[in-house]
């Protein structure tokens, strides 16, 4: 039977974001590059090598023509853009794997056991933004299969898309209603105390569920989980590039306003959001995926933008917690953060945990994510050499999250 191509129309979200990010930087490229030779340039890192080279280049040119070839160059660049973008929306690849059975649900959020009914639980709270599917990704790159494969029992929280409740949720109202719910319903579905992984945002829910949970959570591993959002750098940048103010008010209204006229926060405004943490980013992968040959990692290339732009919407109430409370007022490291009545302390955590903060980690950066490992006196802190999507789906992942993950759940 004939699978039914992907519709990609208009992807990845927002596109003129990207093609305007992306035309920006190449133009600021053209008009700075003639300062090449300059002793002010600040070269460093691996460009130290090529400095010499190409400060000569430019220096020996005659400017009119340096001038030409440089915005030649740039032109050409961006239309190897266009052609990544075309081909990526004319892939006939798509994520092909089936969810596990379903053992329980509650509004939008069902509990899928990975591990069908057999091995040591886990229960695993992914982020609330993008769907699961970033941890079973295809059949070479699903963190959830492999630790089925190590006599682990996988049991993900789905949220779902937010209906009708889950709309009026702020994050503490996920915890109350949704999380903890499928943490006992995963608990008694087991009959014994559960192992439990949150990644991202689901991370610092998963914080909360550890202390209100305590002697229910066998191991709790913390995976790219924001907790000190001081550190959070790149994202405060990034709102700032798109011009919202950080003002409280100002902030607030915005949210308010989004959630008003479309019923929750779209996926092109979040997706807006995540661009600008880098916004070069797009220009670069998409160049790179113009000419990649048809194979294993093409095909991942896609699967992996389609979960960045299929994700469910988010209820402004969870997006204003998330953008007032915790990135403005840092409420989780403050002590401002309350859940069931209970002021949220990881310094109460009992359970052995595991704590994974990416060096290279833009969403939730590296001093962002350790900071728990500060707070939680049972912690082991390891540093993928990753991003935060790589350190789940990279070519190292296995080695450097996949493996220690299952050993420390299964110690």
């Amino acid at each position: 039977m004939d699978v039914e191509r992907p519709q990609r129309k208009g992807a990845p979200w927002p596109l003129i974001l990207h093609l305007a990010s992306a035309a920006s930087l190449l133009e600021q490229g053209a008009r700075v590059a003639p300062l090449a030779d300059s002793p002010a340039v600040p070269w460093r890192g691996p460009l130290l090598a090529s400095e010499a080279t190409l400060a000569s280049a430019v220096a020996a040119a005659e400017t009119q023509a340096m001038s030409v070839a440089i915005r030649r160059e740039a032109a050409l660049r961006l239309a190897t853009m266009s052609r990544g973008l075309k081909r990526y929306q004319n892939s006939p690849e798509r994520r092909t794997l089936e969810d596990p059975p379903e053992i329980w649900r509650l509004g939008a959020a069902r509990l899928l056991d990975f591990g069908y009914s057999s091995g040591q639980p886990v229960f695993i709270a992914p982020s609330l933004v993008n769907r699961f599917h970033i941890l079973d990704l295809d059949e070479d790159a699903s963190l959830l299969r492999f630790l089925r494969s190590r006599n682990l029992r996988p049991l993900l929280l789905d949220w779902g898309d937010p209906k009708t409740a889950e709309r009026r949720f702020t994050i503490t109202d996920y915890v109350e209603q949704r999380l903890l719910p499928a943490f006992d319903a995963a608990s008694q579905a087991v009959g014994a105390p559960v192992s439990v992984i949150g990644y991202c945002l689901g991370g610092a829910m998963a914080t909360a569920l550890a202390q209100l949970r305590h002697d229910q959570v066998r191991r709790l591993a913390l995976i790219g989980a924001p907790w000190d959002f001081s550190a959070m750098k790149p994202m405060q940048a990034a709102l700032t590039s798109l011009g919202v103010s950080s003002d409280r008010t100002s902030l607030g209204a915005i949210v308010r306003s989004l959630g008003s006229t479309y019923g929750a926060i779209p996926v092109p405004a979040l997706q807006a959001i995540f661009a600008q943490l880098d916004p070069g980013l797009a220009l670069a992968k998409f160049r790179r995926f113009a000419d990649l040959p048809e194979g294993a990692e093409a095909r991942r290339f896609v699967l992996l933008e389609d979960w960045l732009n299929e994700g469910p919407p988010l209820s402004a109430p969870a997006a204003g917690e998330a953008l007032l409370d915790w990135h403005l007022d840092n409420a989780p490291i403050r002590g401002g953060w309350r859940v069931a009545g209970r002021t949220i302390d990881p310094g109460q955590i009992s359970a052995p945990t595991m704590i994974a903060a990416a060096t290279r980690d833009r969403i939730a950066p590296q001093a962002a994510a350790a900071a728990l490992a500060e707070k939680i006196t049972t912690a082991r802190l390891i540093r993928p050499d990753a991003g935060h999507v790589g350190m789940i789906t990279g070519r190292d992942a296995m080695a450097q999250l996949w493996r220690p993950l299952a050993d420390f759940l299964l110690d």
